[in-house]
């Protein structure tokens, strides 16, 4: 049984990707506009609800779970990484402000 519950998760994980991959390109490409990026998730909401659908084809609630917990990880990775990338980009931002109100 565990052997359904591996490659839900995996889909879960892909999913994750396709989804939040598209979302920082989204903002990327759009900025801060906000109804533009509301816009473009309303046509990446599919992939997730398609993924737990899959799930529960296969493995019924256990293979939703299996998803869902594929999807947050990915979620939880993209998430640190980002906010990584920015905190260091903040911090470049900062340090070049400090330098030129110095002089």
């Amino acid at each position: 049984m565990i052997l359904i519950y591996i490659p839900l998760f995996i889909l879960g994980f892909v999913s994750g990707v396709l989804y939040f991959w598209h979302m920082w390109k989204s903002i990327g490409s759009y900025g801060a506009a906000k109804n533009k990026i509301l816009m473009s998730m309303v046509f990446r909401v599919p992939i997730p609800i398609g993924a737990a659908l899959v799930g529960y084809l296969i493995g019924k609630f256990e293979g939703v779970i299996a998803v869902l917990l594929g999807f947050t990880t990915f979620q939880v990775i993209f998430l640190v990484k980002k906010g990584q990338q920015l905190k260091k980009q903040l911090e470049e931002e900062l340090e070049e402000e400090n330098k030129i109100s110095k002089e």
